[in-house]
This record gives structure tokens, C-alpha cells and sequence, in this order.
């Protein structure tokens, strides 16, 4: 990667986190919303030490893949609205790279804080210790490859109206599998059996979602934008 384009995509991560601190509100949301789901469920399903164990690390992926769901819908919006997104489609830089770079800014504000927080969601749950490096290491998988298929169905959905409801009903799909090796991985944990297989199917999707991923993103945005 040559000096420019290494400065342009320096550039374009730090223009979205700027962004994404100016409007840091909106960050909290999917954090306080998984927070609430969590604290709920206790009272919902009572005080049954064993369900809530055996549930944790299930309940835990579900929460934090819906909490990114809230904020998936506005990846590109702001950029829509203000056209600096045809700005970067007319760009030297590669347009792949450089919506590469905003989706790693939307996993840095969106996932990042929900993974922070994981292990206190886990832990009001009684999760076992020996399941949280499965845990917290299937979202570091998980989160991002939902990120890059979410930013391929944003693209897809752009400027088309309701498309939060569309998104949603596009992406649910695709977090089955997802949601169910990272499951899979906490669940073999806790009985403690191996839990790399699993693990290395996420690690294995989220390779080919990063090479693919933003071509595919930025295919999508420029039918949308010619359209």
C-alpha cells in the first residue's frame, strides 16, 4: 500500500470515529439496550440458577448481534445525505478500501464497546469462567463478519425506503450460522470439551468476508447511486 492510500484510509477511519463521538449518544444505544435485555431475562425466567447458566452464553451473542442491528441501518445514511459518499465513489482511492475503512469504524462504535461490556453481561448471567475466552473470542469473530454482511445489504438497500425493517428481514438469515458455531463454541466450553472447530468456521467466514465483502459493498453502492 503506497503512502497516499495508506493517508486516505488513515484519514477516512478518523473522519467516522470523529463523526461517530460527535453523535456519541447514538453510540449508547445498542449498549443500553443490550444491557436492558439482559437484566430483564432474570426476572422473566426466575431465579433458576442452572437455566440461566445454561442459557448465558446463547443469550449473550443474541443480545449483542440485535444491539448491532439497531445501529447497522445508518453505516452510510449521514453519507448518503450530505453526498460525500458520490465524493468517494469519484475519489483516486480504491472504493472498496475506503468503505473498508468505514466499516471498521462502524465496528470500532458499535461492536467494540458491546464485546467490552460482554463479560459483565456473562457474569450477571452466571456464565462459568472457563466459557468467557470462547465467548468474548467467537464475538471478536462474530461481530465483524456481521459487520461486513450488514454493510453489503446496506449498500444493497440504500436509498430505498423502510429499509431498516428490509435490512433486518435480509440479515436474520445470515445470522443463523453465525450465531449458531458461536454458540456452539460456548456451549462445547462449558462442558468442556474443545471448542476450536467452531472457532475456526467463524475465523474462516470472516476471512473471506473481509477480501469479498467490500467489493461487493461497493459494487452495490454504485448501482445504487447510478440508479
Amino acid at each position: 500500500m503506497s503512502a497516499p492510500l495508506e493517508h486516505a484510509c488513515a484519514a477516512m477511519l478518523r473522519r467516522d470515529l470523529t463523526l461517530a463521538w460527535r453523535r456519541r449518544g447514538d453510540m449508547a444505544l445498542p449498549v443500553l439496550y443490550a444491557v436492558i435485555v439482559v437484566v430483564l431475562f432474570p426476572f422473566a425466567l426466575g431465579p433458576d440458577l442452572a437455566l440461566l447458566q445454561r442459557i448465558a452464553g446463547g443469550l449473550v451473542l443474541v443480545t449483542v448481534l440485535l444491539a448491532m442491528l439497531l445501529a447497522l441501518d445508518g453505516m452510510f445514511a449521514s453519507d448518503i445525505e450530505d453526498g460525500s459518499l458520490e465524493q468517494l465513489v469519484l475519489a483516486p482511492q480504491p472504493l472498496a478500501l475506503m468503505l473498508g475503512m468505514k466499516i471498521l469504524a462502524h465496528w470500532i462504535t458499535t461492536a467494540l464497546p458491546l464485546i467490552v461490556i460482554a463479560p459483565l453481561l456473562a457474569g450477571m448471567l452466571h456464565l462459568p469462567a472457563a466459557a468467557m475466552p470462547a465467548l468474548l473470542l467467537a464475538l471478536l469473530l462474530a461481530t465483524p463478519l456481521l459487520s461486513l454482511l450488514g454493510a453489503v445489504l446496506v449498500a444493497l438497500t440504500a436509498g430505498t425506503r423502510r429499509s431498516g425493517m428490509l435490512l433486518a428481514l435480509m440479515l436474520l438469515p445470515l445470522c443463523v450460522p453465525v450465531v449458531i458455531f458461536a454458540a456452539g463454541a460456548v456451549a462445547a466450553a462449558q462442558e468442556g470439551l474443545p471448542w476450536f472447530a467452531p472457532v475456526a468456521w467463524l475465523a474462516a467466514a470472516l476471512i473471506l468476508a473481509v477480501v469479498l465483502a467490500p467489493l461487493a459493498c461497493a459494487a452495490a453502492l454504485r448501482i445504487a447511486l447510478d440508479s
